[in-house]
């Protein structure tokens, strides 16, 4: 198995560092080389277009110069400015999958990789992932969307990362390991029933639910009170308030997992009524 082998592991990391190394050089000598050898070395790029001197005139320099491209790079990945800030400004050639691995390879413990792997190994272990499925630009909501999907799947696979670190000695990155786990799973080197031994038990998610959904009400209901306030009907606000719930959940839900959800709501709607007629009562 891929994942308990540490030249899988130290490629990963290496990868990261080519990127980090390639970036940091075209930003400080913006040439047509410096930038090929970057865009050689994104998986989103590098799989997808063969004649990088075509993509980089034709997708790249038709839009942007060098030293402007240079100057997008080095705001990217500037970590004293906020992130939703930072991904406002389109660089032109580069979608949310190679935007994605330039801010992995910046800190995989912060930012997750957004690829078809990512999607496809998800999708087989489970996860739900229609909602991100279309990610054209990525965003301050769109990366949190991805961010919470990832920490689902290290809080549910916990063990299994544990296990890796421990025989082979090294530490991995939170989001290299989701990464590094959803791929080896899309490209079928392991098997969802593989897994099964590592992942948490129904019990232990069904905990961590019920955690979610209570912090996702709560954040619901202050919707609600906001959009009341700035005059929105009663109604409408709570339907608002509805969807916008329902978004926080879905990325924290797992397929087989999804009655559990819709359990749990209707088990609160339930208290939440008969407790409001018992303080009516008093």
């Amino acid at each position: 198995m891929k994942l308990f082998e540490k030249e899988f592991w130290d490629e990963r990391r290496k990868h990261r560092e080519n990127i980090m190394e390639y970036l940091n050089a075209f930003i400080e000598n913006p040439t047509k080389e410096n930038l090929k050898s970057l865009i050689g070395e994104i998986w989103a790029l590098r799989f997808t277009y063969r004649n990088f001197d075509w993509y980089i005139e034709d997708r790249v320099l038709k839009y942007v110069t060098l030293e402007e491209l240079a100057k997008d790079f080095k705001m990217l990945v500037d970590e004293s400015l906020p992130i939703g800030e930072r991904l406002k400004k389109k660089i032109p050639g580069f979608g949310a999958g190679a935007i994605s691995e330039i801010l992995f390879a910046r800190n995989p413990n912060k930012y997750p990789v957004y690829n078809r792997k990512f999607l496809e190994g998800a999708q087989k272990l489970g996860y739900r992932v229609e909602h991100v499925k279309q990610i054209i630009r990525l965003s301050k909501g769109t990366l949190e969307d991805l961010v919470t999907i990832n920490e689902r799947i290290a809080s549910d696979f916990s063990e299994l990362w544990r296990d890796i670190e421990g025989k082979l000695g090294i530490k991995i990155p939170k989001f290299d390991f989701t990464d590094g786990l959803l791929w080896n799973v899309a490209t079928g080197e392991v098997t969802p029933r593989e897994l099964v031994k590592w992942r948490k038990s129904s019990s232990e998610i069904n905990a961590e639910f019920a955690n979610e959904i209570s912090k996702a009400l709560i954040m619901g209901l202050r919707m609600v009170e906001n959009l009341i306030a700035q005059g929105e009907d009663e109604g409408k606000a709570i339907e608002k308030a509805s969807a916008y719930v329902a978004g926080m959940l879905m990325a924290f839900g797992i397929r087989e997992n999804g009655d559990t959800i819709v359990e749990l709501l209707e088990r609160l709607s339930k208290l939440a009524e008969k407790s409001a007629k018992v303080i009516k009562s008093i």
